[in-house]
């Protein structure tokens, strides 16, 4: 009877649970998609819904490896043997990581999903998104080199904002929408239950990111990796590289510009004229032909294109900096100025942008180099290409292929209206000096520059030297087949010089030694492009000693720009003069060094110079040293320091307080 009366009460009680709980189950059948495909079979369903989940969690390796595929097919088809091994690893760590965020953010409930997500986000931002931007940029990857020699492993977000928001906005919305969507299709596909999982993919997450971090990128190629897992490995050595105080990324670079407005301005040339800058790395003028020389060997090819050449023998750098120089060529300031100015000050292409001409920067040099990119953004070029837009596994120091930079000029060129400023920017000469066995009239070379190699680097070079001027043989040739041939002047200049072992070392920013800081000058102008007094004026000055400083407004005067009112208040900060007009005057004094608030030399050097004295001292000496280079042009014989005793307090000056 018992019995009976519990089961006459049972079916009532169980009817109403049953409804309850089948009202329920519709609400989530509702809300889930996998339980409408199969109703009278939920075992199926649920299995479904399992694999269905785990396939979600490969979605974001996936569409990494997939984008990296749109974007360098050919250069990823080439990995084999141990490279294909290494990306391959990479792949599978970048699964790892993404499989763990994706399920943790996939929890049902608790603050760990919500820090997941934001993780996930994070992420995909930085190591997914800025990566795509950067790619877009630089046809490269930000990787480990990329941070140790630029500090910046991206550039300013407010520069990027502004000056390629579009660009940006692509690379990273994506991302954004990816991380956003996936948690919420997975928590509602088959959420994350247990919390020991929730452990475990905690776990093989921090081991994943430690791996990547940590695993040195050295075992496979260049840019070996998926971007994702990249990124991690170049945040990874960069944090590794602070932690042992490496002066590779302690010491200060180039950062973002913020320029000052220039207003509209009217370019009025003495002659219509288009400019081109040929500006190469780490040249010496006495290891290139300045003036014409029937008997030239070291570089025949642009002696014999640039025959009725002005050459001017006795020009200096400040410094043996690529960066230095290379602001000082481009805004004209000290390199003494602070940072603040030296990031404001406008520079060629800007003032050439606010005359309405169109501008371009062609070059080889690797951009992701010591912030040079980033000093760069926002720059209004009509026309641009650099290293890795050629080849995206150009070496940070040696770059493209100078003669690749060419081919390209040659054929783009044409796209700018006149009258243009181009600047053409090679970069093979910088250590460890790029040859080809096709053209190495200098042997025997090698690449050792420790002692006992003293003339197999020196041939090297020399060598480079030579590959690097049949591309500039080629430019000139070229240029002058074009229509605009008789309406076009090359500038051509280096950025520094370069030591071999002249003073002890092979480089540059050691020293302010004449194999480091007398650099090669001249300007191949046809007939009817410079007036008779600018022809005259280049003329005198020959052999008179000039500076770097005068580039700058040289290269403003060819333009047309050097007089006009609306730029006044630059060139009080404008030290230099236009050598089409006499160029600075002969006994001034000017500061020499490679250390200042935009780059923080390694090796500390100071002076000063006017004419031919100067006033040296470097980090490792007690004293400073005086030298005439019209008559000591070895630096060989130091005069006493009262010889160059008006150059004392300008060269101290320069020390920042560091002591002897």
């Amino acid at each position: 009877m018992q019995r009976n009366s519990m089961s006459s009460k049972g079916p009532t009680a169980t009817g109403a649970d049953t409804a309850t709980f089948g009202r329920e189950r519709g609400s989530q059948r509702s809300l889930n998609p996998f339980n409408t495909l199969s109703p009278l079979n939920p075992r199926a369903a649920a299995r479904l819904r399992r694999w269905t989940g785990r396939a979600l969690l490969a979605v974001p390796t996936l569409a990494v490896v997939g984008v990296d595929l749109a974007k360098r097919k050919h250069h990823l088809l080439d990995f084999e043997g141990n490279d294909l091994a290494f990306y391959l690893f990479g792949v599978g760590i970048g699964l790892v990581v993404w499989a763990s965020l994706l399920a943790l953010a996939t929890g049902r409930r608790g603050p760990s999903r919500g820090l997941a997500r934001v993780v996930l986000t994070l992420v995909a931002l930085f190591a997914v998104g800025g990566q795509i931007y950067t790619f877009e940029r630089y046809q490269a990857y930000v990787n480990h080199r990329a941070v140790l020699v630029g500090t910046s492993f991206l550039p300013s977000i407010g520069q990027q904002l502004w000056f390629d928001r579009w660009t940006f906005a692509r690379a990273l919305i994506p991302c954004l929408v990816l991380s956003v969507t996936l948690p919420i299709l997975g928590s509602r596909i088959a959420p994350l239950r247990r919390r020991q999982r929730a452990w475990l993919c905690l776990d093989l997450a921090l081991a994943g990111v430690l791996v990547a971090a940590f695993v040195s990128p050295e075992r496979g190629a260049e840019q070996g990796q998926p971007p994702d897992v990249m990124y991690i490995s170049a945040m990874g050595q960069l944090a590794r590289a602070y932690w042992d105080h490496n002066e590779t990324v302690e010491r200060m670079h180039p950062g973002p510009r913020t320029p000052e407005p220039i207003a509209p301005l009217l370019a009025q040339p003495s002659i219509k004229r288009n400019v081109i800058m040929l500006v190469t790395e780490s040249v010496r003028a006495q290891s290139v032909c300045v003036e014409y020389d029937e008997s030239c060997i070291f570089t025949p090819f642009s002696n014999r294109a640039a025959k009725g050449r002005l050459a001017l023998s006795q020009m200096r750098a400040l410094d043996s900096t690529t960066a230095i120089s290379l602001a000082i060529m481009w805004n004209g300031l000290l390199p003494t100025e602070s940072r603040a100015n030296l990031h404001s000050a406008p520079i060629i292409w800007e003032y050439a942008h606010a005359a309405g001409l169109d501008t371009a920067y062609y070059t080889s040099q690797n951009l992701l180099f010591g912030n040079s990119g980033t000093w760069l953004e926002g720059t209004p070029w009509t026309r641009h290409v650099s290293a890795t837009m050629i080849d995206p596994a150009a070496p940070y120091d040696i770059g493209a292929d100078d003669g690749a930079l060419v081919d390209y000029v040659l054929s783009d060129i044409g796209a700018l209206k006149e009258p243009y400023l181009a600047v053409v920017h090679l970069s093979n000469t910088h250590l460890p000096y790029k040859v080809d066995p096709a053209y190495m009239p200098f042997t025997p070379q090698d690449e050792a520059t420790g002692p006992g190699y003293e003339n197999e680097i020196l041939n090297r070079y020399q060598d480079s030297i030579y590959l690097q001027d049949v591309a500039v043989g080629r430019l000139l040739e070229g240029l002058s087949m074009r229509p605009e041939k008789e309406r076009t002047v090359v500038v051509y200049v280096s950025d520094h010089g370069e030591q071999m072992h002249e003073k002890g070392a092979v480089g540059h920013t050691g020293t302010l030694f004449e194999p480091e800081i007398r650099i090669p000058f001249w300007v191949n102008a046809p007939q009817g492009t410079l007036t008779p007094q600018e022809e005259n004026s280049l003329r005198s000055l020959r052999t008179t000693p000039v500076t770097s400083l005068d580039i700058f407004p040289t290269m403003m005067d060819l333009l047309g720009l050097w007089d006009a009112p609306e730029i006044s208040r630059f060139k009080e900060r404008i030290v230099g003069g236009s050598l089409l007009r006499g160029g600075s005057p002969a006994d001034k004094s000017l500061v020499l060094t490679n250390c200042t608030e935009l780059w923080a030399c390694a090796f500390k050097n100071w002076g000063a110079i006017r004419g031919t004295k100067k006033l040296i001292a470097h980090q490792g000496e007690r004293a400073w040293n005086c030298y005439d280079v019209a008559t000591d042009p070895d630096e060989v014989t130091p005069l006493g320091v009262a010889s160059c005793g008006d150059l004392l307090p300008l060269a101290e000056k320069t020390m920042g307080g560091h002591p002897f």
